[in-house]
């Protein structure tokens, strides 16, 4: 089954993780630990979320029957038994009346929210330089409530932790959060395989400060170094075409319990 889709605003927050306080990896799968990027701990790995706007989901060659819709994703970065760099997907937040659909389609870990994310984003975004006379004054908000609420507010230009767009160690950033080819999931006594084609992108540094970080501490079982207001690093990536490749063949079955993600 071949889905192709729009990725539109899709901001990463990225946060370094202590792997003593995750659960085991999934038999087969390891957590990435970063390997040779600038900052790396050989004692962390990373968990993202991912808030952006699925745009014109479909079935290859059934463009007539597109879905879009808000979405949130909660992931934790790791490598299958060949050594190809995946995510794990903990929880995919969706607008309650996709979740049917989604659990039907690709057995997919959805649970409803209410998203709010801006409505417009101007496609051309400054970027914050040493030396600039001020950094942008633009504020934009995400927030999703989902049993707790998260917000954030972003403004655009410059990013925490990292260098400017266009340095190699920002590129070694965001390539690390990206360049993955496969995402995983926990479907009953298996883990479901989707392989994606991440074509390049434009990714912006942005300044994010979490404002509400309530669902992060009511669902998640685990905490950051230091705690989650305090992120490792965001950026945000305007648009990016994809292609899903799901096939219930390449399921993995899991022989022990994998603690839950709440």
């Amino acid at each position: 089954m071949i889905l192709e889709s729009a990725l539109a605003d899709a901001l990463y927050l990225n946060w370094a993780i202590p792997v003593a306080a995750l659960p085991p990896a999934p038999p087969g799968l390891s957590y990435d630990l970063g390997g040779a990027r600038e900052g790396s701990d050989s004692s962390e790995t990373f968990f993202s979320l991912v808030l952006f706007r699925q745009v014109g989901l479909h079935l290859r060659g059934a463009s007539w029957l597109a879905l879009s819709y808000p979405q949130v994703n909660a992931r934790l970065y790791v490598r299958d038994a060949a050594n190809t760099a995946s995510v794990l997907l903990l929880r995919q937040l969706v607008p309650g009346w996709v979740v049917p659909i989604g659990r039907l389609v690709g057995g997919q870990p959805l649970s409803a929210a209410v998203c709010e994310f801006p409505e417009v984003l101007p496609r051309e975004l400054p970027v914050e330089r040493a030396g600039d006379a001020a950094p942008d004054p633009r504020v934009l908000r995400w927030s999703f409530s989902a049993g707790a609420r998260l917000g954030v507010s972003v403004r655009l230009g410059g990013a925490p932790g990292s260098a400017a767009s266009g340095e190699p160690a920002w590129e070694q950033e965001v390539a690390f959060f990206r360049d993955r080819s496969r995402a995983f999931w926990r479907r009953g006594d298996n883990l479901r395989r989707v392989e994606t084609e991440v074509p390049p992108a434009i990714a912006l540094p942005v300044r994010a400060e979490l404002v509400q970080t309530g669902w992060l501490e009511t669902f998640l079982p685990f905490a950051p170094v230091q705690d989650w207001a305090v992120l490792r690093s965001a950026f945000l990536v305007p648009r990016v075409q994809l292609v899903f490749a799901f096939d219930p063949a390449r399921d993995m079955p899991v022989a022990a319990p994998m603690a839950a993600a709440g």
